[in-house]
């Protein structure tokens, strides 16, 4: 259990003492934006909400990516818990989905956070039967830091990107670069050991690279474009079979909880993303913008690429509606990136998905294994 999250807990959820605590295990370290922004930002909403469950955060738990996340937090040994979903295609493959479709829409991860946990908890039953299979309970999508091209030397126009040898973290990257008429690395490693030993020109990447020495001393400009982002990871998860225990009101209160968490991770890892860029801007990093003539080519790759994923989720995933998924999440996305850019502040987006999805949640009936 780690000391830091035991104070927190400790210190910010006092609670009678006749109620043990719900215990969440976050297999991240404490200065990672879904620890450090959005587990904090819930457990703080739970200490102000008079029906909130108790809760003590370990740091302790099985990484994200680890079947065990979801496999303990199923069989109740632990009432919370996060997950790295799209790693579990075969169990939660609308997740796995919505990582393939991690370019579309645009760059606003809040709004693709949004989208993404309204469509799986409000629009799609077979969503929640996967996760009722697995015995979890979801409460929250996100959207990690939006990527950028860092690269050698600039690489803002269509010309640019014709024979550049590029790193991507995944496959719709891939395609986009060989869109454009670059060359995919498909050797595995890191950023900077393929800049070190000179086997790559570019690579999409989060901002937080740039602390690497290696992609430092290397990547002389950073791109900002419609490259979007990891998504489809489970922020917000509960044991079903705690989440059965709770009275309706402290469901209620877990759900205003999960609004304000969710804008914590994504804002929190934007808010690491933007200082790395400034910091290095500092000191020589050129941050280019796209020419009108890239931008329209990646956006037309992408919307080409989207549809060619819908297409071929059914023998991929076993989804069979992936073209009206598709369609339902980029009209989400709209709409949040609309109801988003009238708020200013954290207090004013927790607000917009707590309206939006939360409060439409049925707490007699979310997560219950009944009709929702």
């Amino acid at each position: 259990m780690a000391v830091w999250a035991c104070a927190w807990a400790a210190a910010v959820l006092p609670a009678a003492a006749d109620e043990p605590p719900a215990r969440a295990h976050i297999g991240y370290g404490a200065d990672h934006p879904l620890t450090q922004s959005g587990w904090r930002a819930f457990a703080d909403r739970l200490g102000r909400e008079k029906s909130a469950p108790k809760l003590s955060l370990f740091l302790n738990g099985p990484p994200p990516d680890d079947p065990a996340a979801i496999d303990n937090l199923g069989r109740g040994d632990y009432a919370f818990g996060a997950a790295a979903l799209p790693t579990f295609a075969d169990a939660f493959p609308y997740s796995a989905l919505i990582s393939e479709l991690g370019l579309a829409g645009g760059d606003d991860e809040l709004a693709a956070t949004a989208a993404a946990t309204e469509i799986i908890a409000i629009d799609c039953p077979g969503c929640r039967a996967a996760f009722q299979a697995r015995r979890v309970v979801f409460l929250g999508s996100y959207g990690a830091a939006r990527y950028v091209l860092l690269s050698r030397t600039r690489a803002n126009t269509v010309a640019a990107f014709r024979g550049l040898s590029a790193l991507t973290p995944g496959s719709a990257w891939d395609r986009l670069i060989g869109s454009l008429g670059g060359v995919v690395q498909n050797e595995f490693g890191d950023p900077g050991d393929l800049f070190a030993k000179g086997e790559i020109g570019a690579a999409i990447t989060t901002p937080m690279d740039l602390s690497d020495p290696d992609v430092w001393a290397h990547a002389r400009h950073a791109l900002i474009g419609p490259f979007g982002a990891y998504r489809g990871g489970g922020a917000f998860l509960a044991s079903a079979g705690y989440w059965r225990r709770l009275s309706p009101e402290a469901r209620r209160a877990v759900f205003n909880a999960a609004a304000e968490g969710l804008v914590g991770v994504v804002w929190g890892y934007q808010n690491m993303a933007d200082a790395a860029l400034r910091a290095a801007s500092a000191q020589g990093l050129t941050i280019d913008a796209a020419t009108p003539e890239l931008d329209e080519a990646i956006r037309a790759a992408i919307a080409a690429d989207n549809g060619r994923v819908a297409e071929t989720a059914g023998e991929r995933f076993g989804i069979v509606d992936a073209a009206a998924f598709l369609d339902r999440f980029l009209f989400l996305y709209d709409k949040y990136a609309v109801l988003l850019s009238a708020v200013s502040d954290s207090n004013g987006a927790a607000s917009v998905l707590r309206q939006e999805i939360f409060d439409r949640l049925d707490v007699r009936t979310y997560g219950m294994g009944q009709t929702e």
